[in-house]
């Protein structure tokens, strides 16, 4: 190699460095920032985290993940939450809401961490390519989901035809979110768009990147109901164990999780039919949503009434504010 190319590669491998500690320093500021302008209180131990790689399917639990912009991502880097998304032949969204036999669709990776896989009662698995990336603009679909604009990379026919087999019905399609794509504009909501800054994007989480509850409200919940329900009844990413009081987490402004990452409350999660359906068979009852309208609706003095239009309040939805990685155990700090 030439004494030219080697001052090249030295002045390249000098400028990544440098951009890295510039980064990292700058990362340091902005956590500081964070730990010096708000006062935390330790509220409990991260006792749960999920990862959702197809919105609507069945989530994976994970011990260690990363906390990006977009959402979660496990620590491998392979898969991200709700990364995938179910669309009808109008393009429209496919939820436990309308097919609750998506509860039993499993997601899982494949050993050399290139394929996602589906499985299913009944039917075979089908394998779905990590890491494609766009090249023809006719495989890009664009659909609305929750007033925003979203748009997915078509994944296949076969992935297709396995859909329409098991849901028993024609034109689904997969679709996945790639680099390529524009994610969505969270502050562009017309309903909670005014809660996020102009730097909240998501890829197919509904209305925020993160989801958080406690144990302590699912404990006050199953209290209430004579068949109590689980954690995955709600689809959180993070669940947290040790917190006193149940529903104490509507007071929580600011989340930190260990010593990085920092999230911002963005409004109370407002609940719906799909908590009803049973993750174990796919049945769909009235509870616990029945129970819940009972006793977790706000009063229209609340800030989130209006947005939350009689829904009963379960969890907070959550924006990042300082990326980083958390593992169950951690230690949970809040600011109120």
């Amino acid at each position: 190699m030439s004494d030219e190319w080697l001052k090249r590669f030295a002045v390249v491998g000098g400028i990544t460095a440098c951009a890295t500690g510039l980064a990292a320093f700058g990362m340091y500021k902005l956590h500081r920032s964070y730990r010096q302008q708000y006062e935390w209180k330790e509220v409990g131990k991260l006792s749960n985290l999920m990862i959702h790689p197809v919105k609507a399917c069945r989530g994976l639990q994970v011990v260690g993940a990363e906390c990006t912009p977009l959402g979660m991502k496990s620590s491998d880097g392979c898969i991200r939450d709700r990364n995938f998304a179910i669309l009808n032949g109008d393009n429209s969204i496919v939820t436990m809401r309308q097919r609750s036999a998506l509860a039993l669709i499993r997601t899982s990776i494949s050993d050399d961490g290139k394929y996602l896989q589906l499985d299913a009662p009944d039917m075979p698995t089908v394998k779905v390519p990590l890491g494609v990336k766009v090249t023809n603009d006719n495989d890009v679909i664009r659909f609305r989901l929750w007033r925003l604009e979203a748009e997915g990379y078509n994944c296949g026919e076969e992935v297709a035809s396995w859909l329409d087999k098991y849901l028993n019905s024609s034109d689904h399609k997969l679709v996945c979110y790639t680099p390529d794509l524009e994610p969505k504009r969270n502050f562009e909501c017309p309903k909670w768009g005014s809660r996020a800054s102009t730097h909240d994007q998501s890829v197919f989480q509904d209305l925020a990147q993160y989801h958080l509850f406690t144990l302590a409200s699912l404990d006050e919940l199953n209290s209430k109901l004579e068949n109590s329900v689980g954690v995955r009844n709600f689809r959180p990413n993070f669940v947290v164990e040790g917190v006193q009081e149940g529903f104490e987490e509507d007071n929580w402004r600011y989340v930190r999780i260990g010593d990085n990452v920092i999230l911002r409350m963005t409004h109370l999660c407002g609940r719906c039919k799909q908590t009803t359906v049973d993750p174990e068979t796919g049945v769909v009852n009235e509870e616990p949503l029945k129970t819940l309208k009972g006793f977790r609706c706000v009063d229209s003095s609340h800030p989130d009434h209006k947005g939350l239009a009689g829904a009963p309040a379960f969890g907070l939805n959550l924006n990042l504010e300082v990326s980083g990685t958390v593992a169950v155990g951690d230690t949970v700090y809040a600011s109120y």
